[in-house]
């Protein structure tokens, strides 16, 4: 595998994990995280799991996802895209 294809943008992961968008947002959405989960966000962002974007005139982070964080939060994916 590529390196390049150990990252991807929350829509193709969504797709590949074959869940639904707002199900895999709801792991990085600040309005839908306990303490324990804000933790652990924090923590795979620490370890270069995920990372986000902010653009300084925007209010929406824009979010990197790897293959590593999606097997953590839903296993292996359904797709083998």
């Amino acid at each position: 595998m590529k390196e390049i294809e150990k990252y991807m943008t929350p829509i193709e992961a969504a797709f590949v994990w074959g869940i639904r968008r707002d199900s895999l947002k709801n792991k990085f959405s600040p309005s839908k995280l306990n303490k324990e989960k804000e933790e652990e966000l924090n923590q795979m962002i620490e370890e270069g799991l995920i990372k986000f974007f902010l653009h300084p005139d925007r209010e929406r982070k824009e979010w990197i996802i790897s293959r590593e964080a999606m097997i953590k939060w839903f296993g292996e994916p359904n797709s083998t895209d």
